[in-house]
């Protein structure tokens, strides 16, 4: 998939250096529930990603470079509901930059049109304001916060907040 901007593509093992410091940086860490890896584990967990589906790397046009992802999964919260829930990190670098909007924008069309879902999902840590206002961008809605329900990085209990969006409230 390409935007403006953007490449949307399967990880490939060239991008282990970029993934490896943006994925393993505190500015990733602090707002994911992830663990950084180790050199000796990323070709694995790369590819991992590259036989993954749902999983959507971030090649940004201008340098060629990875700089974040996007990872579409079941949505463990519904039940019986053809519904997804995204996680998507960037790198601290292209922050700012409507780049993430760009790539969820097109990962959502991506979600409602190809893989014909009803219901997509994020949940982002209560502390993540620009994670919120971006889902807010974008039209989801917050459903709720779930209290002291994630242990993130350097063991940090954050609260959990809900968001969705229906595929009749989507607009392209």
């Amino acid at each position: 998939m390409e935007t403006e901007r953007l490449i949307i593509r399967k990880a490939q093992q060239s991008d282990v250096n970029e993934f490896l410091k943006i994925h393993n940086s505190e500015f990733v860490l602090k707002y994911n529930a992830c663990r950084p890896y180790g050199e000796e584990e990323a070709p694995h967990i790369l590819k991992t990603y590259e036989e993954d589906e749902g999983t959507f790397f971030i090649e940004y046009k201008k340098n060629h470079q990875f700089i974040g992802s996007i990872s579409v999964e079941s949505d463990s919260l519904r039940h019986g509901v053809n519904s997804v829930c995204l996680s998507y990190f960037l790198g601290e670098d292209y922050t700012r930059l409507g780049l993430m909007k760009e790539a969820l924008n097109q990962i959502i069309e991506y979600c409602f049109n190809t893989q014909n879902v009803d219901i997509i999902s994020a949940r982002v840590f209560s502390l993540n304001i620009a994670s919120q206002k971006l889902l807010e961008s974008l039209n989801f809605q917050l459903e709720g916060c779930i209290r002291q329900c994630v242990k993130g990085h350097h063991d940090i209990i954050y609260d959990d907040c809900i968001y969705s969006l229906l595929k009749c409230e989507y607009k392209i």
